[in-house]
């Protein structure tokens, strides 16, 4: 979970926590918080060889909504 929102919740079963996922790097990507410290770290990852990432996701986001 998010580090402003320390949760003491175990993940649900079939969730791996310390593996990201494509869903829940997304949603980091988005400002979400339904996402994990590994997730936000790919997103930083990201951002380091691709500086408008988060852009990009959030048109892609509005261009599903348009859709």
């Amino acid at each position: 979970m998010s580090p402003a929102q320390p949760s003491d919740k175990r993940p649900p079963v079939g969730v791996d926590p310390t593996r990201a996922s494509i869903a829940r790097v997304y949603d980091a990507g988005l400002g979400g918080k339904d996402n994990y410290e590994i997730d936000r770290q790919v997103v930083a990852d990201l951002m380091r060889v691709a500086p408008g990432i988060r852009e990009f996701t959030w048109s892609n986001r509005n261009f599903l909504i348009r859709a």
